[in-house]
């Protein structure tokens, strides 16, 4: 069976089950210059130009190399060649990782991919994940004890950090997509850990390539991660029904469990919805560990827990009167204070997402107990404020030894009012997840 490129009509229709766009879209595209990625951006910049929008492409430099550095500046080169707007972003490590490189690398890529979105306002970002990857995917989950949600692979779609990631090549192989690329002339970077047999995916890869059989097992593979995808699709519908009952999520950034009505769920919908809660309350992009979770699980479920417990930077207040679980940031788990410049919307806490007008910077660090009391009197008698332990660890903005607001509880001195605080929750997994995009047309 002959190897053919994608066609532009082919990748109109894949981008089609993302639609629809906002008017003049402006798109990003990860990409390391690698085959799947530079056919990835050939093909959507294309599909840019015909629907009048506009392609970023965005390289990261893990600076793990000592040539990863002139790689990025060659896929700058092919992107001013193909007149796409190129920018270029550098990981910095304090130190190299000595284990799980990739995860590292991959961690760090997709928190400065979203970094970078985020501050221009990009919702939408292509990675070029095909159906290669989803087959390579199944088997290391395999291999790793996954449950369903890690069988079904990769979705279409996915939300990170409150940025869509998009994956329109997931039924497509990445032979064709070499094809694409030799077919319109374009080069490509070779990255040469992509032969390294130590890392546990380059070994599955070479395995199957071994088989004499690889395009079968693709196929094969992807049809069934497809099958596991619509189930799996099924269950977050299914969970996000039971959220609304069981949990509620407040935007001073913590969230109540109604006790009684988690212990009428099924005992696996109930673990998913604390492990959602505790994750997206966490500022967590992923879950905490299972036995973590299943262990405070039934300890709620059991009456375990009289006063308060804490967990993973969070703690657990139990309010016997309304048989309520009070969720929160835990005092010492609270971001660092730090400088947010003018105009310049930045992330604290991994939670929330911050900017002010004043014409200089201000520091913004947890209200703490010093700060909680002098709002108290502050504010005019009668004030609502939440409990101490959620009102501690809001953000506060301070010029200097001023306290100068506390978003979420109105207060703004009132020398500063042209400052302009907002302090919004944004935490970087939302609490029910998107639907899910069965990842090829099942047979």
């Amino acid at each position: 069976m002959p190897c053919l490129p994608v066609s532009q009509a082919e990748f109109t229709q894949a981008m089609s089950a993302f639609a629809p766009f906002e008017a003049n879209a402006t798109i990003a595209v990860a990409l390391s210059g690698g085959i799947d990625s530079m056919a990835l951006a050939l093909l959507a910049h294309s599909w840019a130009q015909q629907t009048g929008g506009k392609l970023v492409a965005l390289t990261v430099d893990h600076s793990l190399r000592p040539e990863s550095k002139n790689e990025a500046m060659r896929v700058q080169m092919y992107c001013r060649k193909l007149g796409i707007d190129h920018h270029m972003l550098t990981w910095r490590p304090t130190a190299k990782p000595l284990s799980a490189v990739q995860a590292s690398a991959r961690d760090a890529r997709y928190r400065l991919l979203a970094q970078w979105c985020k501050a221009h306002d990009t919702l939408h970002l292509l990675t070029a994940h095909h159906q290669d990857d989803q087959t390579e995917t199944l088997f290391f989950r395999l291999g790793r004890g996954s449950g369903l949600d890690g069988l079904a692979c990769m979705s279409r779609v996915s939300v990170t950090n409150n940025v869509r990631i998009l994956r329109p090549l997931l039924d497509i192989t990445k032979a064709r997509l070499k094809t694409t690329l030799q077919a319109a002339n374009q080069p490509w970077v070779e990255d040469p850990s992509n032969n390294k047999l130590d890392y546990t995916r380059n070994f599955l890869r070479k395995q199957l390539q071994e088989t004499g059989h690889a395009q079968v097992i693709n196929e094969q593979a992807a049809n069934l991660a497809g099958r596991l995808g619509i189930i799996r699709n099924h269950m977050e519908n299914k969970i996000a029904s039971y959220l609304t009952q069981s949990v509620s999520l407040y935007p001073e950034g913590y969230g109540i469990i109604h006790k009684a009505a988690l212990k009428r769920l099924p005992r696996e919908y109930g673990l998913k919805a604390l492990s959602a809660m505790l994750a997206t309350v966490g500022g967590h992009e992923y879950p905490l560990r299972s036995e973590q979770t299943l262990r405070l699980y039934d300890e709620i479920i059991q009456g375990q827990i009289t006063r308060r417990r804490t967990l993973g930077g969070l703690q657990l207040i139990w309010k016997e009167k309304s048989g309520q679980f009070y969720i929160c940031r835990e005092a010492n788990a609270v971001g660092q204070a730090m400088p947010v410049s003018p105009h310049n919307p930045m992330l604290w806490d991994d939670r929330f997402t911050l900017n002010h007008t004043y014409n200089a910077p201000l520091t913004v660090q947890a209200l703490e107990a010093g700060g909680s009391t002098m709002v108290k009197n502050l504010l005019p008698k009668g004030h609502s404020l939440p409990e101490l332990a959620i009102l501690r660890c809001l953000p506060a903005f301070w010029h200097l030894e001023t306290l100068v607001s506390v978003p979420h509880i109105g207060y703004c001195h009132p020398d500063y009012r042209q400052a302009q605080c907002s302090a919004r929750f944004h935490p970087a997994k939302a609490l029910a997840a998107p639907a899910f995009f069965s990842m090829n047309r099942v047979a």
